[in-house]
């Protein structure tokens, strides 16, 4: 991920230009365009790296046109990486033309500082809860303004009354236990869904773990390697690696499947994190895999389906894991819904700046959803909820999204 273009030349001659990606690409799916997909982007890239082309507005927007889904690399007979050659040509863009001022300012000192974010969700809480998100919406100043920022605006998570940082120093840990966990903190569940990270430290301790959390980790550096920003993201590296070893864990879990997905490739950007990497694993990878997923008696009566995120399956490799931990729990009937590995269309900023394609691609995610009668979706990306949630209340479905560690705390 640390690469330069000129590092991927071999890559972009792998391409046979089979046409294969455009089968899975839920972009070209929705655009039917052919710069859309990995093949094109593929063959664009190679021609930047060979000269015949230089960054223009154009070549980005086609390079932002990309979900980072994987779902080509999975589908590709020669196993292109287009994934990978996107970032490393959106870090190329950075370094030629820089980021714009409030996207550096967001990604070098907003998202790596623990206290702003904390004071920002505050604001952000006070907003919904004051009456003026009401008032901003009913009355069309944010349309009137920018239809880009009434979109924006629209998809705001719910914001949690106290950080869950803030929460943990009010609570007494549990000391001692089989294997000690280090739990990894997301942004999203610090600030908007704590109730999350409450229900992995209980479940963690019912399954006798020691779960020990240093609260000055900062962002995985998902967003910076997105936007190109390379030198951000291995300073975050560098500081969440040497924290989360001090804390003597055999084990690093997080709840987040964007976050897992680069923690575990850590050892990419920094050669010294290596051994780091190798000690992550999702949450529900954690419960079934190592230790051996057991739930309570109380019942949730529901019937639930599950959305893969594309970070968790095919970043990680997590598929059956969170399926039994749901089938564990009683009263619950799973379903397996259609396309259920496919795209949800949030990928992080991207239904924010990509709105209406972003909310095409997930009206497909919905409509599976709903063809098998789901009361509940349960994924395991808070990025993918919040999409989902926003799917939800904007068609006004009988549906609500968890993750399955809240459902299976629920059982206890």
């Amino acid at each position: 991920m640390t690469h330069s273009i000129s590092d991927f030349q071999e890559e972009s001659f792998k391409c046979i230009r089979c046409g294969l990606c455009q089968m899975v690409c839920p972009i070209y799916a929705e655009l039917g365009s052919e710069p859309a997909v990995a093949r094109g982007k593929v063959r664009l890239v190679k021609e930047l790296i060979d000269g015949n082309i230089t960054v223009s507005p154009r070549f980005k927007e086609i390079m932002d046109l990309c979900l980072n889904c994987k779902a080509c690399v999975a589908n590709c007979p020669p196993a292109v990486h287009t994934d990978k050659l996107v970032l490393a040509a959106r870090a190329h863009i950075a370094d030629k033309v820089g980021l714009p001022f409030p996207v550096k300012a967001a990604l070098q000192n907003f998202l790596p500082n623990n206290d702003m974010q904390g004071f920002a969700a505050k604001m952000a809480y006070f907003y919904q809860i004051s009456g003026m998100q009401k008032l901003v919406r009913t009355s069309g100043i944010l349309k009137a303004v920018s239809t880009d920022m009434a979109h924006q605006e629209s998809l705001m998570p719910n914001f949690a009354p106290q950080t869950f940082r803030s929460i943990l120093f009010q609570r007494s840990q549990k000391k001692g236990g089989k294997i000690r966990v280090a739990y990894f903190i997301s942004c999203m569940t610090n600030m908007v869904n704590p109730a999350l990270g409450k229900a992995v430290i209980d479940v963690l301790e019912r399954h006798g773990c020691e779960v020990v959390i240093p609260t000055d980790v900062q962002c995985c550096g998902t967003p910076h390697l997105a936007y190109g920003d390379r030198e951000m993201a291995k300073k975050l590296v560098a500081h969440n690696v040497k924290l989360l070893m001090e804390t003597g864990a055999e084990v690093i879990v997080t709840d987040c499947a964007t976050c897992g997905g680069v923690l575990k490739e850590y050892g990419e950007l920094l050669p010294e994190a290596t051994d780091f990497a190798k000690k992550v694993r999702d949450v529900s990878e954690f419960l079934v895999d190592t230790i051996g997923v057991k739930a309570g008696n109380k019942p949730t009566e529901a019937i639930v389906t599950y959305h893969d995120s594309c970070h968790l399956n095919r970043g990680q490799g997590v598929k059956a894991q969170p399926r039994e931990i749901l089938k564990a729990i009683p009263g619950l009937v799973f379903k397996e819904m259609s396309e259920s590995d496919r795209c949800c269309g949030s990928a992080g900023s991207f239904g924010m700046t990509h709105y209406e394609l972003s909310q095409r691609i997930l009206d497909r995610k919905l409509n599976n959803a709903a063809t098998v009668n789901a009361a509940i979706i349960a994924t395991g990306c808070p990025a993918c909820r919040m999409q989902i949630n926003h799917g939800i209340a904007r068609r006004n479905l009988p549906m609500t999204v968890e993750h399955p560690i809240e459902l299976l705390a629920k059982t206890f």
